[in-house]
C-alpha cells in the first residue's frame, strides 16, 4: 500500500522518513527523492507499508503533521490509484484469430477474369 509524503523539509533524510513511519507497521519500501545536484531532499517521498490497515493509520496520523515548521501532506500515492484503476479496466485477453477467418483469397484471380 503505497503512500506519497509531500512538503518534507529539505534537510530530511532517508532515515528520518523511515523513523516517521516505523511505528505504524512493517515498512516494505521507503524512498526519499533526492536532488542529485545539491544532495538534499526534494521534499517528497514514497513509503509502502505491508497492510492497508497500517497504511490507513499512518495517513490518518501523519497527514498535516508539522515537522520543522512545515505541514506535511500524507496520502495514497497516485501510482497506487492508477494500478487499482488498471486492474479494474484490464483489456480482454488476446484471442487467436485463424488465418482463414476471411476465407481463402486466390492472388491469381482478378476481377477481370470474372467478366
Amino acid at each position: 500500500m503505497s503512500i506519497l509524503v509531500r512538503n518534507l523539509p529539505k534537510s530530511f533524510t532517508q532515515e528520518d522518513l523511515e523513523d516517521l513511519f516505523f511505528e505504524f507497521g512493517t515498512i516494505v519500501s521507503c524512498d526519499l527523492v533526492m536532488d542529485e545536484t545539491s544532495g538534499l531532499s526534494k521534499g517528497f517521498g514514497f513509503v509502502e507499508l505491508s497492510t492497508q490497515d497500517e497504511t490507513d493509520k499512518a495517513i490518518e496520523s501523519l497527514n498535516a503533521k508539522v515537522i520543522d515548521g512545515k505541514k506535511i501532506r500524507v496520502k495514497w500515492s497516485n501510482q497506487e490509484k492508477k494500478q487499482a484503476a488498471a486492474e479494474e479496466h484490464k483489456p480482454a485477453p488476446r484471442r487467436e484469430i485463424p488465418e482463414d477467418v476471411w476465407g481463402k483469397v486466390n492472388p491469381t484471380t482478378s476481377n477481370e477474369d470474372s467478366e
